[in-house]
């Protein structure tokens, strides 16, 4: 044997650390009340506090692939997205109110006066 082969080398001091995935760190159950409780309007660092998680981990919960329900849910219709051109149009709401008239952000609320623009 050499003395840097690997038979010679000292045990670890410390275990590997557990896996830290999201998975094992919340149940199926607490991600399904977490997205349920983010949907009712509780907000990001409640949610963090709650579960004992970052916010980013909250984040990654809510906005990403793991909640259709709420993406979908946030998505403007093809008709309330004409409706928001056309009253445009007229004069009837500045982009600002239509933002808030329909809870989106000022710039959905330019981009979709931009692809109307383009139709």
């Amino acid at each position: 044997m050499t003395p840097d082969s690997p038979d010679d080398q000292p045990p670890v001091a410390y275990p590997p650390a557990p896996e830290r995935t999201l998975t094992t760190r919340l149940s199926p159950t607490d991600q399904t009340e977490l997205i349920a409780a983010f949907n009712a309007g509780t907000t990001q660092k409640a949610l963090a506090a709650k579960y004992r998680i970052s916010i980013t981990s909250v984040k990654r919960l809510v906005r990403g692939s793991s909640n259709p329900p709420q993406a979908n849910a946030n998505r403007l219709t093809q008709d309330q997205r004409d409706a928001i051109a056309s009253t445009y149009a007229t004069g009837g709401n500045t982009k600002t109110e239509l933002a808030h008239t329909y809870s989106v952000s000022l710039s959905t609320i330019k981009r979709i006066l931009r692809e109307h623009t383009t139709l």
